[in-house]
C-alpha cells in the first residue's frame, strides 16, 4: 500500500511537472488576466540611470596616503568613471605601490570607490579611494554651480 501511494505521488508530481506553460515570466501569480508591465525602456524605479553625454571630464583630486599625498586623475562621462590613474612617489615600494597599480582598475570596473581595500596596503588603498571621491566632489559641485 506504501509503495502505491509514492507511485501515484510521484506520478503527480511528474504530471505537475510536464504540465504546459505559457513561458510569460511578467504574468500575475494569480492568474487573473492581467500581465505586469515590463521595463523595455530601463526608466523604472530599478533602471540605471547613468547619462552619457559624450562628453568626458578629467577631474582630479587627492588624499592622505600611508607614505604622503596620493593624487589622482579621474575621467567621467556623466556618472560612468572611464578611468582611474593613482599617483603617490612615496608609498612603500611593493606594497603601497601595488595599490596604486591595481586599485584604479577596481574602481573602473566598479564604477564605485566601494571595492576591497589592497592587502597589506591598507592606508594607501584608503587614500585612493579618498582622493577618487575628492575629485568626483569637485565634478558634483561643479554642476550644482552652473545655471
Amino acid at each position: 500500500m506504501k509503495k502505491f501511494l509514492l507511485i501515484i505521488c510521484a506520478l503527480m508530481l511528474l504530471i505537475a511537472a510536464c504540465a504546459p506553460d505559457d513561458g510569460n515570466l511578467n504574468e500575475d501569480e494569480t492568474n487573473d488576466g492581467i500581465d505586469e508591465p515590463t521595463d523595455d525602456n530601463n526608466t523604472g524605479a530599478n533602471a540605471n540611470n547613468d547619462t552619457f553625454d559624450g562628453e568626458e571630464e578629467t577631474l582630479t583630486g587627492t588624499a592622505q596616503g600611508y607614505g604622503g599625498e596620493i593624487t589622482v586623475t579621474v575621467v567621467v562621462n556623466g556618472d560612468d568613471i572611464v578611468s582611474v590613474e593613482a599617483m603617490g612617489e612615496n608609498e612603500t615600494e611593493g606594497v603601497g605601490s601595488l595599490a596604486l597599480e591595481q586599485l584604479p582598475d577596481k574602481i573602473e570596473q566598479a564604477n564605485s570607490t566601494d571595492v576591497d581595500d589592497i592587502s597589506g596596503a591598507t592606508k594607501t588603498s584608503q587614500g585612493i579611494k579618498q582622493a577618487v571621491e575628492n575629485a568626483l566632489k569637485t565634478s558634483t559641485q561643479s554642476k550644482k554651480n552652473q545655471p
